[in-house]
Formats: structure tokens, C-alpha cells, sequence
């Protein structure tokens, strides 16, 4: 390809829409939501972690679809196809979505415990962990402003994915290293895992999914040929996909995982779940050619408004968990707490169509008249 070709289809692929990232970031949404309605309010079962239900919705919904790990390569590719992708604009963007992180703690989970402890008089350990949690928006939020500082540095999107292959490599020994004091494990627990309460998505060690994205989005940007491009990726990441889950099933879940935590995930594990990833998005590639155009639209609407939907879900289940689970203490059913999730999906899409409507609004009377 001439350098001329290849300019051509950089200037004319920004800001295009890639239905086939559309439906794998749909799917990781309706994933992600049944999965955080089965495990916060189905932990409130007694032995829960050895529950079919639970097990179903915390590692088939919460861990192998395309869910965290899909987001954060849909981001990377994201971040290639968009105009505002300059080192200052992600920077701006990613101090947001980082302080967005603490702002839904605080309605997820953290006004509910912050209530409690005044009306006891008592605050609990577990005050802390609402409020300081760490969320995927913490995580994207540094992913961001790492993103923003290399390509200020003009590191190409190959060399970033060495790099996030490189911060994996780093991440999977030194996790589980740090126990003890709980203000520090959350501070280090958003660039290494330190413990299950006070870790989640470490930057070392999940990373490598934006960076992956980056250099496919580059890839993507610069073939002519998409068809042949998704064939090939198709017959070689379906194979390893089976592969992996067969291994899955043979091994355990997470078994690649240092201690089989998910957070704490390690190269070998990141390229299995990127080969589920990269399946469904190739598949997704030949499936939009037949899907009806209504069915598109939703999609690239729940896209396009995935992070208010995101927090919707987050609010209602933090309300529901907190009322009626805690302080009425009602064990919901495992059928209930599926059918909830599903419930949840439309509910959040709603709120989040009525929040994107209200902002459209605001803008137009904030609008200069002339």
C-alpha cells in the first residue's frame, strides 16, 4: 500500500462507526449487567461461591463472554477511529472518567454506607470500600492518560502494545505481593492487585487489552480489503478460542490466573480472553449484513450511550442491594436475580436515552441565538 493510499483511508475512516464494535460492546454491556445483578445480590445466599447460579453468573457472565476485557479493546480500537485522539484530548478525558470513578462509588454504594454510619454512629471497614473501590472508569481513566503520554511521546500504536504486553508481563509476579494496610492496598491497587477487596482492574495487569485495541483499530484503519482481514482473524482466533475453553474446562476457570483471580490476570490468560473477543468481532463483521436495521440501530445506540447505561445499572443495583438485601434482608432467588438482570438491560437503556435527551436539551438553550 503507498503512503498515499494509506493516507487516504486515515483521513477518511475518522469518526466512522464500526457496527461490528457496536455489537461487541452491546454484548459485553448485557453480560456485565446480568452479571453484577447475580453476584451482588445473589452473594447474599449462604455458600453462594459454590452455587451453580452464582458460578454461572459470576464466570460465564462476569468473565469469559466479552465483557471488562472486550471494553477496554473496543476503547483501544476506539481511540484509532476517533478525531479527538490527540495526547490532550485523551488526557482530558481520562482525568474524567477517572474522578467519574469515585463520583459512582459515592451513588453506588457509598451514600447507602455513609447513611448507615451516621444513623449507627459506627463507620465500618466497609465505608472505606464503598467510596474507594476501584471501578473500571478508574481503570479507563488511567489507560487514558498512559495512552496520551505515549503518543505525546510519538510511540506508535505497535510499540504501545508492546509496551501493555511488557506492563502484563510486570503485573502478573507482583500481584497478591501487597496485603495489609487497606489505604494502601487501594491506593496500589489501581497499578498492581493487591488483594480481592482492594484491587480490581490493575493497570499492569490489564492494560495489555487497550493496547491490543490500538493496533488492531491501526490495522483496521489502514486495510482496504475488510473482508479478507475478518476472514483471516476469524480462522485464527476461533481455534484458539476453542482451544482455551476446552483447556477451561480441563483446568478450571482462570486457569491461567495467578491464584485463578480474574483480576489479577497474566499475559497468557489476557491472549484467551482476546481470542473470545476477537472471535465474536469478526463474526459480528458477516452477522450485521443480515441482521435487520432496526436491531443496528439499537445497538449503536446502547454504544454510543454505554457509559450512562453503565452507571444506571450500577445506581439501581446499589439502591436494590443496600435496601432491600441489607437493611431489610431479603435473599433473593437465583431465577429473580437473572430475570432482574435482564429487567435491568432495558431499564438502564431507558434512562440512559432519557439523561442523553436531557443533556441535548441543555445544550440547545445554552446555545448563542442569533
Amino acid at each position: 500500500m503507498t503512503n498515499d493510499a494509506v493516507k487516504e483511508i486515515k483521513t477518511e475512516n475518522y469518526g466512522e462507526r464500526l457496527t461490528e464494535l457496536d455489537l461487541l460492546k452491546v454484548v459485553a454491556i448485557v453480560a456485565m449487567i446480568v452479571c453484577h445483578a447475580v453476584i451482588m445480590l445473589g452473594a447474599h445466599h449462604e455458600n453462594y461461591e459454590s452455587d451453580l447460579a452464582y458460578f454461572i453468573g459470576d464466570y460465564v457472565f462476569g468473565c469469559y463472554l466479552a465483557v471488562a476485557h472486550a471494553f477496554m479493546f473496543a476503547m483501544g480500537v476506539g481511540i484509532v477511529f476517533t478525531d479527538k485522539n490527540r495526547p490532550a484530548d485523551l488526557v482530558k478525558r481520562g482525568v474524567f472518567l477517572y474522578l467519574a470513578g469515585f463520583v459512582l462509588n459515592f451513588f453506588r454504594y457509598g451514600i447507602y454506607a455513609l447513611a448507615d454510619g451516621l444513623i449507627e454512629g459506627e463507620f465500618l471497614p466497609e465505608t472505606a470500600y464503598a467510596f474507594l473501590v476501584q471501578d473500571i472508569f478508574h481503570f479507563a481513566g488511567l489507560a487514558l492518560i498512559f495512552t496520551g503520554v505515549l503518543k505525546a511521546l510519538r510511540c506508535r500504536e505497535w510499540q504501545i502494545c508492546l509496551v501493555g504486553v511488557a506492563l502484563s508481563f510486570a503485573g502478573t509476579p507482583l500481584a497478591f505481593l501487597y496485603s495489609g494496610n487497606a489505604a494502601l492496598e487501594y491506593i496500589l491497587g489501581h497499578f498492581v492487585f493487591t488483594t480481592e477487596d482492594g484491587s480490581t482492574f490493575a493497570f499492569l495487569n490489564w492494560y495489555v487489552f487497550v493496547g491490543a485495541g490500538l493496533l488492531f483499530g491501526r490495522l483496521l484503519r489502514q486495510t482496504k480489503d475488510r473482508d479478507r482481514l475478518y476472514r483471516r482473524l476469524f480462522f485464527v482466533s476461533a481455534p484458539c478460542t476453542v482451544v482455551y475453553v476446552v483447556l477451561t474446562f480441563v483446568f478450571g476457570a482462570m486457569f491461567l490466573c495467578k491464584n485463578r483471580s480474574y483480576y489479577a490476570l497474566g499475559f497468557p490468560e489476557a491472549v484467551g480472553l482476546l481470542s473470545i473477543d476477537l472471535t465474536l468481532l469478526s463474526s459480528f463483521y458477516f452477522l450485521q449484513k443480515r441482521l435487520p436495521e432496526r436491531l443496528l440501530a439499537v445497538s449503536t445506540e446502547m454504544s454510543r450511550n454505554l457509559t450512562p447505561i453503565y452507571v444506571a445499572q450500577w445506581c439501581v443495583i446499589g439502591f436494590v442491594d443496600s435496601v432491600f438485601c441489607y437493611l431489610l434482608e431479603f435473599v433473593i432467588p437465583y431465577p429473580a436475580a437473572y430475570a432482574f438482570g435482564v429487567a435491568l438491560i432495558v431499564v438502564s437503556y431507558w434512562i440512559a436515552k432519557g439523561w442523553r435527551a436531557l443533556q441535548r436539551r441543555i445544550r440547545r438553550r445554552k446555545a448563542p441565538t442569533v
